[in-house]
């Protein structure tokens, strides 16, 4: 029946499931994990890892203990992850090429693609029955089949899916419409994936997607002092290629010499994939510190701009965080971190390399204007991502623990 908390009121119980829990540390397991965090407050918190554990009959499930969640490992079928991303590229270049609706996707073409990462698992459903959980949150499309193959009846818990997919094309396709058919809930963590999903899911039922505003910590003291052995190479850019390790979505960087050819004289400093890099003409420090987010941030807060190879996820949390610390970002285009960038004017985008060089060239060459994006930025993001206890109440009605109505303050 769960635990009773400290007044006496009992706690519910929540499952949260989602693909190979603490394989990395990304930004959706990032996302993921503060709102297990949020729910824990009123929730007792289950996790449930779909992983890919070899043979799946012969492995029964692993429990162990991730902080406050004890986390159930089940053996799932592997999925491709790459492939889904290329086809849906493709289809989206094909829906501007062509005659069909730019921002569509075919319905039997987006039912195929997250089939092929849904990541399958009797066993999940197994485990699911025995924690019996009054809350269900499905995080990531690996986990939404689930939705559908839950019994129905008076003892369903209450289905929450997260999709976590950004600006995926995906999102506003008629076959993710069906979610509103079998979920309690869906929860958008960005502008982007809300209009998405309320182009789609939202024509069942609009109530039923709601937004998230993901509050993760950004500690201030990051700005007192620079990164320990840079402090010498004076006024520095920021470049993102390969954060956090083990996350997929490193990219190649470019090097310091050229972009200072096109720039002019401005030391770069680089996060790498494995490696942390700064440079200026003549000379370079690889910085012996373990990579931290707390050395991230500083790097951050002394820069002139955040520039980012990468297209970050569906919350863009680098983004957020350099702009929390007033340096504006310059992103992809097509990126929810460009969506950020646009509506808090705090930075610029890019769709090419060339214009990548120039989005930084002009940020370095008026100074004024990118010391206003910089206080534009941060004003947005400490009112959109700074409030946490607005964004554990969302959490909470999400999960279906209290109304809207509950809410303190303006929401």
């Amino acid at each position: 029946m769960g635990e009773r908390s400290a007044d006496g009121t009992r706690r519910r119980r929540a499952a949260v499931v989602m693909a190979e829990w603490g394989a990395h540390s990304g930004e959706v397991p990032s996302a993921v994990r503060a709102v297990a965090g949020a729910l824990a407050l009123s929730h007792d918190v289950a996790v449930v890892s779909l992983d890919d554990r070899g043979d799946l009959r012969s492995l029964p499930p692993r429990l162990s203990e991730d902080g406050i969640f004890p986390v159930h490992s089940v053996a799932a079928a592997a999925c491709e992850a790459r492939l889904p991303a290329i086809l849906t590229t493709a289809l989206a270049l094909g829906a501007v090429r062509g005659s069909r609706r730019a921002g569509t996707l075919p319905d039997l073409a987006t039912r195929r693609l997250i089939g092929m990462q849904s990541r399958h698992s009797p066993e999940a459903l197994e485990r699911l029955d025995k924690l019996a959980p009054e809350v269900v949150v499905l995080a990531g499309v690996e986990s939404l089949w689930i939705a559908e193959a839950l019994p129905v009846g008076p003892d369903r818990p209450r289905v929450v899916a997260l999709p976590l997919l950004g600006t995926d094309e995906r999102l506003a396709s008629d076959a993710m419409a069906t979610l509103a058919e079998v979920a309690d809930a869906i929860g958008a963590v960005s502008p982007a994936e809300e209009r998405l999903l309320r182009e789609s899911a939202g024509r069942r039922d609009p109530t039923l997607v709601k937004r998230l505003h993901v509050a993760f910590p950004v500690n201030g003291q990051a700005s007192h002092s620079r990164l320990a052995g840079i402090a010498s190479f004076g006024r520095y850019l920021l470049v993102i290629s390969g954060w956090p390790e083990g996350d997929p979505s490193a990219v190649a960087g470019m090097p310091h010499d050229y972009l200072r050819s096109v720039l002019g004289p401005v030391s770069v400093a680089e996060v790498r994939k494995g490696r942390w890099l700064v440079s200026e003409e003549g000379r370079h420090f690889e910085v012996p510190w373990a990579p931290s987010r707390m050395n991230l941030w500083r790097l951050m807060a002394g820069a002139v701009a955040t520039v980012d190879l990468r297209r970050q996820g569906p919350v863009g949390r680098e983004a957020v965080e350099s702009l929390a610390f007033g340096t504006p970002v310059v992103v992809p285009a097509g990126s929810v971190a460009a969506e950020l960038a646009a509506a808090s004017n705090g930075g610029l985008w890019y769709e090419a390399p060339g214009e990548l060089l120039d989005q930084a060239g002009w940020l370095l060459a008026h100074e004024a204007e990118r010391l206003a994006m910089g206080r534009a930025g941060r004003e947005l993001v400490v009112r959109e991502h700074g409030d946490t206890d607005r964004f554990v109440h969302e959490c909470e009605e999400l999960a279906g623990a209290v109304s809207p109505a509950q809410g303190t303050g303006e929401r």
